[in-house]
């Protein structure tokens, strides 16, 4: 057990170190200059053609079926909303104080930029599925093709191949993340055992991942239905304590530039914690959406990437901000000593 800790420890320090969220946040920080502040400027533009897809039928094409732009954010958005706009928040509270909130919006307005991009790309570089029709793709795709423009030839490039065996042990983790997250709330809320959780939730996913086309459907109702639910529910506490909200807003901005986080020495790990559960959040840079934007039925490839930049702040903007403020607004003296 203590080399498995030795050896986690050691991968979280290179997955989650300053080198990697400098790279991540950098991109963005980049990517968001080169395109002139797009998700300012097409903000407007991102809530038309994605919201205007939802009753949007997808279209039959030669190659089988694709999806909306709306479908696309929605199968993207299923893999993190509830892990990290729940656990991801809380944690980011709980390591690095209110203030690591501010920086989780942040990293959510950079990471809008390098979400167009890379979900843009994966339309441009995407190929037929002739095994379900449609199309796919992802970072995969157009690493190798950037790779073969510089030289490389050969079906399978070392950075793509790299990425994609990468790729398959992280969503593998995040999956992990995401059961034990479920079964935890499920015993701690209902009481109900985490076998049991476990196996229902292997059987329910057998029946939709098993059945063509199934995932996609589910997820373009369950998606909405499950973000609505959850927004209106916080929205609802946070009007029933509406007269404390500034006071949360204020420890939020107080603590994210705070000179006691300074002099302390925390504010390094404000900042730290804030940045990197807003990326695992919203999975800017991570390369999961462009798989799902890949398959989306746009009529031009950057419609795709204004589709997952307003995901991501869909994710962490408005769900996590939601999150964040149920807990600062429950009394300290209610959450002594939990974790």
């Amino acid at each position: 057990m203590e080399l498995i800790l030795q050896i986690n420890s050691f991968i979280n320090g290179i997955v989650w170190g300053p080198v990697m969220l400098f790279l991540l946040v950098g991109t963005g920080v980049y990517l968001t200059v080169r395109c002139g502040c797009l998700q300012a400027r097409k903000f407007g533009f991102m809530l038309r053609s994605t919201l205007g897809s939802l009753f949007r039928k997808t279209e039959k094409t030669s190659g089988g079926q694709n999806l909306t732009p709306f479908q696309a954010v929605s199968t993207a958005l299923a893999g993190t909303v509830g892990t990290g706009n729940i656990a991801g928040v809380t944690g980011a509270i709980f390591a690095g104080g209110p203030g690591a909130v501010f920086w989780m919006w942040a990293s959510a307005l950079v990471g809008s930029a390098t979400a167009f991009v890379e979900a843009t790309l994966a339309q441009l570089y995407r190929e037929r599925d002739p095994l379900y029709g449609g199309f796919r793709g992802g970072p995969a795709y157009y690493i190798r093709a950037f790779e073969q423009r510089h030289g490389q030839k050969g079906r399978r490039t070392v950075l793509a191949t790299l990425f994609a065996i990468s790729g398959l042990i992280c969503w593998c983790g995040i999956s992990q993340v995401t059961s034990n997250s479920v079964t935890s709330a499920f015993n701690n809320a209902f009481q109900i055992p985490p076998i049991v959780t476990t196996v229902v939730l292997t059987l329910l996913a057998a029946v939709i991942v098993l059945r063509k086309n199934a995932t996609v459907k589910v997820l373009d109702v369950m998606v909405p239905i499950m973000a609505g639910c959850y927004f209106v529910i916080t929205v609802v506490i946070i009007l029933l304590n509406i007269d404390q909200l500034p006071m949360v807003f204020e420890r939020i901005f107080s603590e994210a530039f705070g000179l006691r986080q300074a002099v302390a020495g925390g504010f390094g790990a404000v900042l730290m914690n804030g940045v990197k559960r807003g990326l695992f959040s919203n999975e800017a840079g991570s390369g999961s959406a462009p798989c799902a934007a890949a398959a989306a039925d746009c009529d031009h490839p950057a419609k795709a990437g204004l589709a997952q930049a307003l995901g991501v702040f869909i994710d962490t903007i408005v769900i996590c901000s939601c999150t964040a403020s149920i807990i600062l607004l429950v009394p300290q003296e209610q959450t002594a000593g939990l974790e």
